[in-house]
């Protein structure tokens, strides 16, 4: 049987201790040489829409020790407003009733068998963050205690349960531009993390006397400059733009989840859309991405290295490290899917459609 799994299974499935736990083992599979990654490719149509653009999003994985391939579909609608002064990307959810169209097909290596289809959106904000709470687990200082976090949206609440899964934390501090959201953010994030959580005004704030600084936007521009860096801290960012280029220079180890650069990724477009006024915010991360690499490709390693020991550690209490979760890896999605999937079949979640339906008699 094929499982359909909606987002709401995934939330009441998967826990970050068991997202991270699964995370670092294929990171590590990849060290060694035992995964596939296809690159990501995104594919951009005109709309009907003056603000906003058509994108079509795939990337692939599989792992042989968990003998499972995902390939992770988006189907957007993608805007650029400008919130607060600075330039946002913001898909519109403009499917039937107001949803996102976002999904996982899960296969086994062993059968063929569609193993599973579940909605992206929960297994999405999970693997993002619990892929820099591994990077915090082997890069942050031991002792580290205090953690800032950068964002009080739908990712950050995220990365707060990654924060503390892999550091004990007693305090984290908030900033986001909109205040409303921030204390609530804040106030919902200590209940469910027994930690003070604390909104504050600025990002200075925020950072000050900080072990972790984590920045969990959608900006296109820095939101902490170099200035605030502090000698041991360790960053890890969701997006390139989120710290300035002083801060990659000032670190003294750089970290990414995924090759850097055009490694990871294709660009597909119609010639309407190129000739537009649309700037790709993929393009853009990707020029930024090489640009950085070259300028510090000596201090540039992988996470999948890391683990393996290919890849030098911290090594003294004063030095920054650095991480950036940069391409989302196909990996990712096939290990979280693999144990949603398993988690589904012990607590009988999801919904069975018989696995004929997803197979054939005549060649293909």
């Amino acid at each position: 049987m094929t499982l359909l799994l909606t987002d709401d299974d995934v939330t009441n499935l998967l826990t970050m201790s068991d997202c991270m736990k699964e995370l670092e083992a294929v990171y590590t599979d990849m060290g060694l040489g035992k995964t596939f990654n296809a690159p990501r490719r995104d594919s951009f149509l005109m709309s009907l829409r003056n603000d906003a653009y058509f994108s079509f999003k795939t990337m692939e994985g599989g792992s042989e020790r968990l003998k499972v391939v995902a390939q992770r579909v988006n189907c957007d609608l993608v805007s650029h407003p400008i919130v607060d002064g600075n330039r946002r990307r913001v898909k519109i959810s403009a499917a039937p009733g107001g949803r996102y169209v976002g999904l996982i097909f899960l296969y086994s290596t062993k059968n063929l068998e569609l193993l599973a289809i579940m909605n992206d959106g929960q297994l999405q904000r999970m693997r993002v963050a619990g892929t820099t709470g591994v990077g915090v687990r082997k890069l942050a200082r031991k002792n580290s205690r205090k953690a800032a976090l950068i964002g009080s949206g739908w990712q950050a609440g995220a990365a707060a349960l990654a924060l503390a899964e892999a550091r004990p934390l007693t305090k984290m501090t908030v900033f986001s531009t909109n205040r409303t959201h921030r204390e609530e953010f804040a106030a919902a994030t200590s209940k469910r993390l027994g930690i003070d959580v604390i909104p504050v005004e600025n990002a200075k704030e925020a950072v000050k006397d900080s072990d972790i600084v984590a920045s969990a936007t959608n900006s296109h521009t820095p939101v902490m400059g170099h200035e605030l860096l502090e000698k041991g801290m360790h960053l890890t960012s969701v997006r390139r733009f989120e710290f300035d280029e002083p801060s990659w220079r000032k670190a003294d180890l750089l970290y990414f989840s995924s090759p850097p650069g055009n490694k990871g990724f294709s660009h597909y477009a119609s010639e309407s859309w190129e000739k537009s006024q649309h700037e790709s915010d993929v393009s853009s991360e990707v020029l930024l991405e090489e640009k950085m690499y070259k300028r510090f490709k000596s201090k540039t390693f992988l996470l999948s290295d890391l683990l393996v020991g290919k890849a030098p550690g911290r090594t003294s209490e004063d030095q920054i490290t650095m991480m950036n979760k940069n391409w989302g890896l196909g990996i990712e999605f096939a290990a979280v899917g693999k144990v949603v999937y398993e988690l589904a079949l012990k607590n009988n979640r999801g919904r069975e459609i018989p696995n004929t339906q997803f197979s054939q008699t005549s060649h293909p």
